[in-house]
């Protein structure tokens, strides 16, 4: 809990104000001056004892002197049974949304701030400086989401299938389109901060703040639900050992059990009067860290029960899940409720600092002129390229503005940003406040420092982080503890400080004493078995400190091994920052070590990489990202290593599961990290081409018996995508297929950049550029495409870097063009080389094989992760949206009557081909046919390449 201490005789006082006020006609005022208290944005009573109902005119000052809205509590009254006391009910409903607010009011991580350490300062509120969240999901400017979700579900024609101009979809608008929706963002992306800001809103609304509901958005319908949080990592510690299936029972069990344990007195008939305005009313519930109960056996226990809720709680009960990626293992799924979040934007991490800034003067941190500094210095420090990847984190940006607003000055980098947080957190135990002495003078121990303390933190830290995955050794003399124990008990710190003070108990529980009244880097979680429970403020802090326990290690190389392939995922914070703290040799050893110090040919020379292997390969070339390229390539022998890795990390992408590779969104993020690396399929010398004799492209031989489209006989096959075909996509007719050469990827980020800096070319959306080098470049018009194919064809002819290439031959001596595919081409290259499945590799859909909806990605991916068809060519299907040179027109195709125009008007609809990472299989498919006007850009469509033996004209 995270509310100050309050005097009760303040708050009989601040009561006898009010009645007075009420005496006179005047409505009470609630802020936060004087001793009439508040908690959270709105305002909330705390404390106080009355004897009897007060109405406010547009809340209730119950009889445990909190507020709940008039509106409501006839919602109260009527789950009143025969014989129960109304005024009872609606007290306890009030101290219970008291409780939850006073919970959840405060800055997550608040205990960082300067009022930690200067108690007369007001300590900021999350409603301060939210900044609302969007998720990765984009659709079309002018639709709804609930409109997008319904198109998707049914078959699409024509552009139904495109965008003119895209918007993200906010977390918000999420959430009110599902009754059940799970949010999935990595460490530090706002996920838990999402959930508490709505129901800190919902329980403002109760207490009769009625228009803070707007700060739910236009899209929400659902009116006042009563706001429940469960936080599963405490639901999963409270499970008995073994495997027996977790109950919706025992979650609601859990949910009682944990409100009396809260603190704040609630009566034991608190959880009878929240259960049926749940079923009655309706309840918005938090299920709040899935991804932090434990193994994969503790977290599916912990589903199973939450999913069963999720069926019996009731229709009028909507819910809220949160988890990291790696435990959700079939990514964003929208049509099923599931969404990532995004990252921060530059307008978001603005505005999170014009907000921080202006609370710490509204909360009389600092002086206007001092915050307007400071705020002007920070937005410049933004731009920073080292800072830019630390700040669109709402996590890390909010520890970036801590530390700057504190010492003026920001970290280079993640470690260091985590280094400097945590030493300012302990820095709290050892301040000197009230009649307390700091720490350190308390312990009376020469030579004592507050590194010390920290080095036990960081040992209690990395065992406690194993243990949660593992299981905790047995207690001496006891049984096992449950598996996935993730809080640490008073015991096991008192235990853990001892040897630093001579085996004294007395000192190592004053420490204890000193964390559980000073919540800092160890927070207070409560009492389990009678033992009060502690844990890190975010788990990032535990996996930062584990990181600087294990760089430690003798055998640094070998635990990150063994780490790695007991459990990749777990760890996958951890072995990075890790590597980082262990500076440039040791920690390239020990990503050198995750490969076995071979590079892929020798290990392919033994045997076939497993997916573990291909998964310890990503994990060592997290640690070299984490440790910086520009110090590993000063190196020889480093940067021979982050040769190797990258080498790997290629040979990962196109590896299906079914021959050992890894999931699609794994291979997705190899690609990244590969573009990071230094991605060796694609010669800078070259503009970024493909490093081979011909650049990238592979020939498709004529076909004279080749026929475009879906003809009539498969179109009841074509049902198993869930789509109808439509009928301008039906032809029977031949279409025979001329000889080309095909791109083997789609225009990369790194290929488009080489031309736009070539030329000058002014690019029409700055997106364009944004995406790690390795991805196709999207946001690009039909015309931008144009414009680069005459710059590549002017390239093979003039440039001496490519002159040596048999491309530049082809072009010089042949005649042949660079131009965009026609339809016909597209398609042709799309099949592979067979002719009547739907797809480049059968007629099932299968989304480890190209990237749709399905995949679980849920954007674009780096080009080539996935198996290359049958014609060595990648991407075909899914990933973007490509151009082709072909006005859409009905079949049978004739590549004469006009359709193939490179002169489009910004009327023409000009086709597209091969769907995108957005849409289902029945979009992404070979013969599947949408449609855009040439002008717009969006983040759906790219474009490859051909060359073709005649010129376009």
């Amino acid at each position: 809990m995270n509310s100050s201490p309050v005097d009760p005789n303040d708050d009989i006082e601040a009561l006898r104000r009010r009645i007075a006020e009420l005496e006179a006609g005047q409505r009470p005022t609630v802020d936060g001056s004087g001793s009439t208290r508040s908690v959270g944005a709105g305002g909330v009573h705390v404390g106080g004892q009355n004897t009897g109902t007060i109405n406010t005119g547009t809340q209730v000052i119950t009889e445990g002197g909190h507020f709940i809205a008039i509106a409501l509590t006839e919602r109260v009254s009527q789950i009143i049974h025969g014989g129960e006391d109304a005024e009872e009910a609606k007290s306890v409903i009030a101290l219970y949304l008291y409780g939850l607010v006073a919970d959840l009011a405060g800055l997550m991580l608040g205990e960082i701030d300067v009022s930690a350490m200067q108690a007369k300062l007001e300590p900021l509120q999350l409603a301060d400086v939210y900044v609302p969240l969007d998720t990765r999901l984009r659709i079309p400017k002018e639709m709804k989401l609930t409109e997008w979700l319904l198109r998707n579900q049914r078959p699409l024609s024509g552009d139904a299938a495109t965008q003119h101009q895209d918007r993200p979809v906010s977390a918000l608008e999420a959430l009110a389109a599902h009754r059940e929706l799970t949010i999935l963002g990595r460490p530090g992306s706002g996920k838990s901060t999402f959930g508490a800001n709505v129901l800190l809103t919902l329980a403002q609304v109760w207490q009769g703040h009625r228009d803070e509901l707007a700060r739910l958005g236009d899209s929400w319908t659902h009116d006042v639900l009563l706001p429940i949080r469960v936080v599963l990592r405490r639901f999963a510690d409270k499970l008995p050992v073994g495997s027996d299936a977790a109950r919706a029972y025992d979650l609601w069990t859990f949910i009682g059990d944990d409100l009396e344990a809260s603190g704040y007195g609630l009566s034991v008939d608190t959880m009878k009067y929240v259960t049926r305005l749940a079923r009655s009313h309706g309840a918005l519930i938090l299920l709040d860290g899935l991804d932090e109960c434990g193994n994969a056996a503790k977290q599916q226990r912990v589903l199973g029960a939450v999913q069963e809720l999720m069926r019996i709680a009731g229709p009028k009960c909507r819910f809220l899940l949160t988890a990291r990626p790696y435990a959700w293992p079939g990514g964003p799924d929208p049509a099923r409720g599931v969404y990532a979040l995004a990252d921060f934007n530059d307008e978001q991490v603005k505005q999170f600092i014009r907000a921080w800034y202006a609370a710490l003067v509204t909360r009389a941190w600092l002086a206007p002129g001092d915050a307007e500094r400071k705020r002007g210095d920070f937005l410049e420090a933004r731009q920073r390229p080292d800072l830019q990847p630390l700040a669109c984190n709402p996590l890390l940006l909010t520890l970036m503005a801590t530390l700057h607003a504190n010492r003026g000055r920001l970290p280079d980098d993640r470690a260091d940003l985590y280094n400097d947080s945590v030493d300012l957190l302990i820095l709290r135990w050892n301040r000197q406040i009230g009649a307390d002495k700091a720490l350190l003078d308390e312990l009376a121990m020469p030579g004592l420092k507050l590194s010390d303390l920290r080095e036990v933190l960081e040992e209690l830290a990395f065992n406690v982080h194993e243990d949660s995955l593992e299981g905790g050794a047995p207690a001496s003399g006891g049984d096992p503890e449950p598996e996935g124990k993730t809080d640490i008990g008073e015991h096991q710190l008192v235990r853990a400080f001892r040897p630093l003070f001579n085996d004294s108990w007395d000192k190592a529980a004053m420490v204890v004493d000193y964390i559980d009244k000073r919540a800092g880097l160890l927070v207070g979680q409560g009492q389990k078995h009678g033992e009060p429970q502690f844990a890190f403020p975010h788990r990032t802090f535990q996996e930062f400190l584990a990181a600087c326990y294990l760089f430690t290690r003798d055998d640094f190389a070998a635990e990150c091994t063994r780490l790695a392939r007991s459990a990749p995922s777990h760890w996958q914070v951890v072995l990075p920052l890790a590597a980082r703290l262990a500076k440039v040799e040791r920690g390239a050893s020990a990503a050198d070590a995750l490969i076995g110090g071979r590079s892929i040919a020798e290990f392919r020379a033994r045997r076939r990489p497993e997916a573990a292997d291909w998964m310890c390969a990503f994990l060592a070339g997290t640690q070299l990202q984490e440790i910086g390229l520009s110090a590993i390539h000063k190196n020889e022998h480093t940067r021979a290593i982050t040769e190797r890795v990258a080498d790997w990390l290629a040979a990962s992408l196109s590896v299906h599961p079914d021959d050992g590779g890894l999931p699609a969104a794994n291979r997705a993020q190899a690609g990244d990290l590969l573009a990071a690396l230094g991605d060796a399929r694609f010669d800078p010398q070259c503009f970024y081409l493909p490093a081979d004799d011909l650049l990238g492209f592979v020939r498709i031989a004529a076909d004279p018996h080749f026929r475009i489209g879906t003809p009539n006989s498969d179109l009841r096959r074509v049902a198993i995508t869930g789509l109808q075909v439509p009928g301008e996509e039906i032809n029977d007719a031949p279409t025979p297929a001329p000889d080309c050469y095909v791109a083997r990827y789609p225009v990369t980020i790194a290929q488009f950049r080489a031309f736009v800096e070539s030329t000058g070319f002014e690019i029409g959306d700055a997106r364009a550029l944004r995406d790690p080098d390795s991805r196709p470049v999207r946001f690009v018009s039909w015309h931008d495409a144009l414009a680069y194919c005459d710059w590549l064809h002017e390239m093979l002819v003039t440039s001496p870097a490519l002159q040596k290439s048999g491309l530049a031959r082809l072009v010089r001596d042949s005649g042949w063009r660079v131009a965009l595919p026609s339809e016909l081409e597209w398609e042709k290259a799309a099949r592979g080389g067979l002719s009547g499945p739907f797809f480049s590799w059968g007629e099932t859909p299968n989304p480890n094989r190209a990237n749709y909806a399905d995949s679980g990605i849920g954007d674009t991916s780096a080009a080539g992760c996935f198996p290359a068809n049958g014609f060595g060519l990648y991407d075909m299907i899914g990933n973007v949206f490509e151009w082709t040179r072909s006005r859409y027109a009905a079949y049978p195709y004739l590549a004469d009557d006009g359709r193939e125009n490179p002169t489009a008007t910004a009327t023409d609809c000009m086709v597209l081909r091969g769907g995108s990472f957005s849409v289902g299989p029945g979009l992404a498919r070979c013969a599947s046919r949408s449609w855009n006007p040439p002008v717009p850009r969006c983040g759906y469509i790219g474009f490859r390449v051909v060359l073709r033996s005649s010129p376009v004209s």
